[in-house]
């Protein structure tokens, strides 16, 4: 039985080369993720309050809210360019 390498020789070799040392990415705690997914549960307003979600419903409820923001967002810059062509005609006509 052959035991495995967590770093291989290439790249320890480099490390000491280049004079770092390399340290391990530091791990996500747990709580702090679950913290964020309640505060995201809590932010989007189609997601139930009254039950728990799985991370994927959560995730999906995040992305239909997000298209639904964009919609809202084009349907008012077309509602605003509307308005400001029906100014500009209406300036022209008294002008006249």
């Amino acid at each position: 039985m052959r035991v495995q390498r967590c770093v291989s020789p290439v790249h320890a070799v480099m490390g000491v080369i280049e004079g770092k040392v390399h340290k391990a990415p530091p791990k996500t705690d747990g709580a702090d993720v679950l913290m964020y997914l309640e505060r995201l549960q809590n932010l989007v307003p189609m997601c139930p309050k009254d039950r728990p979600v799985t991370k994927l419903e959560l995730i999906q409820s995040v992305i239909d809210y997000i298209y639904d923001l964009e919609d809202a967002l084009v349907s008012s810059d077309d509602e605003d360019e509307d308005l400001t062509s029906s100014e500009e005609e209406m300036e022209c006509v008294e002008s006249s």
